[in-house]
């Protein structure tokens, strides 16, 4: 997988310059944990090249539950904000239609 066309391909859904390189490190680490994640989801060693999207995807989410981990609902004044605790369902359904195909083949 090529993790630098990854890395472009991310910046823009967060709303980062390209071209700016201050948070590469830590969206590196992102993209390689998703890479890992999806491998032993799978049970493979190689993730399919078809499943790039679904990489970015979970890196994304990831990078954006930074410093909201652990944390399930948080509530000032009349204001309330609930997270989301697990990967959402359509980067998991899109998962298991990868891992039905990867035992069939």
């Amino acid at each position: 997988m090529n993790t630098e066309e990854m890395l472009t391909n991310i910046k823009p859904l967060l709303d980062i310059e390209v071209t700016d390189s201050n948070k590469d490190a830590v969206l590196n680490l992102y993209i390689s944990r998703a890479i890992n994640f999806t491998r032993r989801y799978l049970k493979v060693t190689e993730v399919p090249e078809g499943l790039q999207d679904v990489i970015e995807d979970i890196a994304i989410f990831k990078f954006r539950q930074k410093g909201v981990e652990n944390i399930k609902s948080e509530g000032k004044g009349s204001l309330s904000e609930t997270y989301i605790e697990t990967l959402p369902a359509d980067i998991i359904t899109q998962l298991d239609t990868e891992a039905r195909k990867v035992r069939v083949v």
